[in-house]
């Protein structure tokens, strides 16, 4: 059934590599509806996005056709429908609007993608981002502060440094696809029974990611096995507080004594956050479909200055 869209002015999507979701604001910036599939860009067949796209939205909004779509995440990628260019740190919210990428759709509608932000460390490695630049502008705007520290924990988690209104740095942590992969694909998660939640599990993981050896605390997770030190349905609690704590280990390294704020979903944010507080890490939570729709609008009310 589709929504009647009169009070509806545009659209927001965060189109992922896995996850799609769109936003109907209306002239006022409020959310009115909101729609949430898994049509990540690796589920688009023959990568032809404008008609994925046109089904969804005539499945869910009448005279969607006139409506104004902005876009941000991976769909701005190699692999999504533009391969939009990075904007390189130091960069604010001015820099992501000289980079984004403006197309007609063939419907009609106008679309802008935002672009991701590459940064390149000390040593000359390069990192990059896409959808997470959003939320860090959004945090701030929500949080009024010009300069903060903030964590997004997902598949590939990001620590990104805002400086004086810029984000001046920011590390990739592939915690959460290292997980899945040691879990569904080592001997660590083989033929292990239904896991059960266990929070001394996952404070246990978190203490010992305190060290250098990384692929040797990963092997506890199977004497702990054997030494009944964890039981059996305990292993994912223990890898998931190993990996968490070993990534936090590095920001708590670099951390002054402001908070850190954790940006995303509130159930792995959760975990990140019983992880600060074993490490003490001062950490506040932040809704992150909050930060990315407050960020897409201070960036949406830019373009309409260019």
């Amino acid at each position: 059934m589709t929504v009647k869209n009169q009070a509806i002015e545009y659209l927001i999507i965060d189109w992922g590599t896995t996850n799609f979701r769109a936003f109907a604001l209306d002239n006022q910036g409020q959310v009115q509806d909101k729609k949430e599939l898994g049509l990540g860009l690796l589920q688009v067949e023959d990568a032809d996005f404008a008609n994925a796209l046109q089904g969804v939205l005539a499945n869910w909004l009448n005279n969607y056709q006139s409506l104004p779509i902005f876009m941000a995440g991976m769909v701005g990628s190699a692999q999504g429908w533009v391969n939009v260019d990075y904007a390189a740190t130091p960069v604010n919210n001015r820099g992501l609007i000289n980079n984004a990428y403006r197309f007609e759709l063939p419907w009609g509608a106008l679309a802008t993608i935002i672009p991701g932000v590459s940064h390149q460390a000390k040593n000359g490695v390069y990192d990059v981002m896409r959808g997470e630049e959003v939320q860090l502008f959004g945090l701030a705007k929500l949080t009024q502060s010009a300069s903060l520290t903030a964590v997004m924990p997902g598949t590939h988690s990001k620590h990104a440094v805002l400086d004086n209104g810029k984000m001046t740095e920011f590390a990739s942590f592939m915690t959460g696809e290292l997980f899945s992969v040691i879990s569904q694909h080592t001997i660590l998660g083989r033929g292990l029974p239904k896991q059960i939640d266990n929070q001394d599990a996952f404070l246990r993981g978190v203490t010992e990611s305190k060290t250098e050896k990384l692929t040797s605390a990963l092997f506890a997770a199977r004497t702990h096995r054997l030494f009944n030190n964890i039981q059996e349905s305990d292993v994912y609690d223990y890898l998931s507080g190993l990996l968490i704590g070993y990534e936090l280990n590095n920001l708590a390294n670099n951390l002054t004594n402001n908070p850190v704020y954790l940006v995303g979903g509130k159930g792995l944010c959760a975990r990140y956050q019983t992880a600060c507080d074993a490490l003490s890490i001062s950490a506040i939570y932040m809704n992150g479909d909050e930060c990315f729709l407050a960020g897409m609008a201070d960036l949406i009310s830019e373009l309409s200055n260019v």
